[in-house]
Parts: C-alpha cells; sequence; structure tokens
C-alpha cells in the first residue's frame, strides 16, 4: 500500500511539474497579445499616429497568430511538439527584442508580427498533454493549460499598464522577450520527447496547403478589423472579406486533393468534431468574444453624470470605475476561475468535455441574468460576473477537450489549432457586431452619450442566445470518449525528460 502511494505521489508531481512549465509557455502567448494593447495608449512621440494606424500594434500579431496557429500545430504533430514549441518560444522572443529595440514605428510592427506565432503555443500546450499524461490528467492538464490563458491576459493588462505608468513602453517587451527564452529554456531542458506513436508520419509537408489557410483567414480578420471603423458595406471591407472566404474555399478543394494535406479537412466529415467546431463559433460569438467588452463597459460607464445646470441624472447602466479598478476587477475575476480548472477538468474526465461546455453556458447565463438584476450595483454586478467569469472557465477548456476527444493524438496539436483559428475568427465577429448593439438607443446627457438599458438588454439577449443554441448544438455531440483517449493512455509515462 505505502509503495503504491508513493508511485502515485510521484507520478502526480511529474504531472504538475511538466504542466507548470507548459502554464508559463502559455503564459507568454497571453502577456504578449494583451500587455501590448496597452500600447494604444501610450504617452510619449512614439506613439503619436492616429489611431487606425496604432491599431496595427494588435493587428500584426493577430494575423500572424491566425497564419501560424494550424500551420505549426500541423508541423508539430509530425516532427515533434517540444522541438517546435521551443522554435516558437524563441521566434518570439526575437519579435519582443526588435520591438523592445525598434527605433521606428514600422520597425516595431515587424517585432510583433514575429511575436505573433506564440499564437501557436497552445494547440502545441494541448498536444503535448494529450500525448504524454496519463489518461486521467489529460482533462485536467487541458484545462488548467486553457484556462491560464484567463489569468495571464488579465495579469498582462494590468502589466502593461503599470510600466506605462511607473516605467516605459519598452519594458512591455522586454519582460515579454525574458518569458519566451525562460520558457523555452524549461520545455527544452526537462520535458520529454513525446513517444514516436504520437506523431503523424513524417512524410512530405504540404507548405501550399498551409500557406492558402493561414492567408485565407488573415484576409478575413483583417477584413473584420476594418469593419469595426468603415462597417461591413465598405469596400475594403468586402474585398478582404470575400478574398478571404475564395482562398479558403480554394484551399479547401486543394487539400482534398493532396494525399498528406497540412490540415485534414475530412475531420469536418465526422460529427462529433463537426458539432464541436460549431459550439466554438457559437461560444465565440457570445461569452468568448462579447463579455470582455460587455464587462469593461460595465465597470467604466458612469453610474451617474452631471448635467449643466448643475442636476445629476442617474444613468441605467454602470459602475463608474477607474481603469486600473478595473484592470484589477478583471484580474481577480480570471484568477477566480483559474483557481477552479483543476476541478473543470476532473468534470470533463469523468463526464466528458460536452457536459462542461453545458455547465459553462449555463453559467453564463444565470451570471447574466443577476447582472441584468441590478447593473448599477456593484455587489450585483462583481457576484454576476464572478459566476460569468466561472462559467467562461468551462467554456475555454471544454472548446479544445471536447476537439482532442474525437482526433487521434497524431493530429492534436493540428485540429487543436483548427479550433483556436475559429475561435478567434469569431471573436473578431463578436466585437464588430457587439460595439454596434451596445451604442443602440445610447442615453444622451450633453454632448456625451451613455450605454442604455436598451443597448445593455441587446447584449445580453445575444449572449443568452448563443448560450441555449451552444447548449443545443452540444446535446448532439456523441458522448463517447474512450476510444481517442485510449491511444494516448498507451503512453503514460517518460513525462520528463531523461535525455
Amino acid at each position: 500500500m505505502t509503495s503504491g502511494t508513493s508511485a502515485r505521489t510521484h507520478s502526480g508531481q511529474k504531472v504538475g511539474f511538466v504542466l507548470a512549465i507548459l502554464v508559463i509557455a502559455e503564459v507568454v502567448a497571453a502577456f504578449e497579445t494583451s500587455m501590448a494593447v496597452q500600447l494604444l495608449y501610450a504617452p510619449g512621440d512614439f506613439f503619436t499616429s492616429d489611431l487606425s494606424q496604432l491599431v496595427w500594434v494588435v493587428t500584426s500579431y493577430s494575423l500572424v497568430a491566425a497564419l501560424a496557429t494550424g500551420f505549426v500545430g500541423r508541423l508539430g504533430d509530425q516532427f515533434g511538439r517540444r522541438k517546435i514549441l521551443v522554435v516558437v518560444l524563441l521566434i518570439s522572443a526575437v519579435g519582443s527584442v526588435i520591438s523592445a529595440m525598434a527605433p521606428t514605428f514600422g520597425v516595431l510592427l515587424v517585432g510583433r508580427a514575429l511575436q505573433g506565432v506564440s499564437g501557436a503555443v497552445l494547440p502545441l500546450a494541448i498536444g503535448m498533454v494529450r500525448t504524454t499524461f496519463p489518461r486521467g490528467k489529460i482533462g485536467t492538464g487541458i484545462a488548467v493549460v486553457s484556462t491560464s490563458a484567463l489569468i495571464a491576459g488579465a495579469a498582462g493588462m494590468l502589466g502593461g499598464g503599470l510600466f506605462l505608468d511607473y516605467a516605459s513602453w519598452h519594458w512591455i517587451f522586454v519582460s515579454a522577450a525574458v518569458f519566451a527564452v525562460v520558457a523555452a529554456v524549461l520545455v527544452h531542458l526537462f520535458l520529454a520527447k513525446e513517444p514516436q506513436s504520437t506523431l503523424a508520419a513524417s512524410g512530405r509537408v504540404d507548405w501550399n496547403g498551409g500557406l492558402m489557410f493561414g492567408a485565407g483567414i488573415a484576409a478575413v480578420l483583417y477584413g473584420l478589423t476594418l469593419s469595426k471603423d468603415q462597417g461591413f458595406t465598405a469596400v475594403p471591407v468586402l474585398g478582404f472579406l470575400g478574398g478571404g472566404l475564395l482562398l479558403l474555399a480554394l484551399w479547401v478543394r486543394w487539400e482534398l486533393r493532396v494525399s498528406e494535406p497540412m490540415i485534414d479537412v475530412r475531420m469536418f466529415k465526422q460529427r462529433k468534431f463537426a458539432l464541436g467546431m460549431l459550439a466554438t463559433a457559437l461560444i465565440a460569438l457570445g461569452p468568448i468574444g462579447t463579455m470582455s467588452i460587455l464587462s469593461v463597459s460595465i465597470y467604466r460607464n458612469p453610474s451617474s453624470v452631471a448635467l449643466g445646470d448643475g442636476t445629476v441624472m442617474d444613468l441605467p447602466v454602470g459602475l463608474g470605475l477607474s481603469a486600473t479598478m478595473t484592470g484589477l476587477l478583471g484580474f481577480i475575476t480570471a484568477a477566480a476561475a483559474f483557481t477552479i480548472s483543476p476541478l473543470i477538468g476532473r468534470v470533463s474526465s469523468k463526464y466528458g468535455a460536452r457536459t462542461g461546455l453545458m455547465i459553462g453556458s449555463a453559467l453564463t447565463i444565470i451570471g447574466l441574468v443577476i447582472v441584468c438584476t441590478a447593473p448599477t450595483n456593484l455587489t450585483v454586478v462583481i457576484s454576476g460576473l464572478v459566476v460569468v467569469i466561472f462559467g467562461t472557465g468551462f467554456l475555454y477548456s471544454g472548446m479544445p477537450t471536447i476537439i482532442v476527444e474525437c482526433v487521434l493524438p497524431a493530429q492534436t496539436s493540428t485540429a487543436t489549432g483548427i479550433n483556436a483559428v475559429t475561435r478567434t475568427a469569431f471573436q473578431a465577429v463578436a466585437s464588430s457586431v457587439m460595439g454596434l448593439l451596445l451604442v443602440i438607443s445610447p442615453v444622451f446627457a450633453g454632448e456625451s452619450s451613455f450605454v442604455s438599458m436598451t443597448g445593455f438588454l441587446t447584449v445580453v439577449g445575444v449572449l443568452i442566445a448563443t448560450c441555449i443554441l451552444t447548449i443545443l448544438v452540444v446535446f448532439f455531440i456523441p458522448a463517447n470518449t474512450a476510444e481517442p483517449l485510449a491511444d494516448a493512455a498507451q503512453h503514460p509515462s517518460n513525462l520528463t525528460r531523461k535525455d
């Protein structure tokens, strides 16, 4: 009995150690995404460009991340995820150094583009969890790695603001470079190579398919980015959206004809995979793509405003919190979701990811209803948003897990990469649409306008509708998970490196 307990404890310690390293790697990607957003408001002559140019600080990263995610995921499945993960982190570090030392804004954007390859960290990390963890730990591992993006993203926003307030913008990139190098060293020194049987057969690399996919996704995302300022009917927006979708259609045709495709689109013929991707699209349109906008709007929108005649006008929605307090509350609620990630993983392992997605959607609905009861009361709003963030944790974990459950180990990073790209694309749609819905029938006070109850309830209604649709879609997803996970369970050892 004693020896058995000791063995289990030792195995658990190794799993925890590997998981910590993978979380650090994912933190790099989350930091590079969120900290740089603060540069849109950076002081000094370097960032005096108009906002449409400054947005490229975020856009250049996002476009390369979209191109890299599916592409790099496939390379990891074929040549080894640990090896490719180290390369990705080092390229990201080089990009951070270039950005930190950039003499011009254009050079900074080059660095940001190189940082964009870190968007592929999550599919690679999930692939390593799938192929190296014992079967009973896979669900927990995916949940922890996935939800770490929540707390890291919130911490990145907070950290980026602190750097701008008390140091300089250069430290945003210096810290990102340090994190990336440390993560690369840890992955290289302490993580083992995956078993060869969990990798795709080495063969010809479908570079054409990868470039077509990445270019098509990048064009669609850029069109969605333009739509925020120009609207969906603008010629450039329609041109990029139409061109991107046409390129993706040609990509599908190409991949069906290639014997060794970069991304096997035949996976979509599997009912569970297709419904899982549909659920991901709905979740990205709803809670994942909208809650950050909605929560910041509630926190920042004032609860009252003074009019010119000296009277005070109460507003129907908002708490009127400072930017610092908003960032702090965002970090605290994200931390709360991260702390329950092991529980989320256990639920997925025992009952399947479809159950986790249903729980996450239901919690989101409950939290939103709570907020609607008193959207100007601090206690009520925070209570409701905490319930929502718990639901978001289940959703973040469930989206990749539902895909992992229906593909072979050799397809894990590729499939979860497609899942991540789908999520990113529909998040972009959500941010464009929800910005318009929030300003429906605004409340005017002098020359200023504020979120009205009509706009707020419209957004909440869309959110609840996407959650209900997600539950319906997930309900029809087959519950069987044993076969694909059993393949990975054949390789439960060699978690840490021995060579």
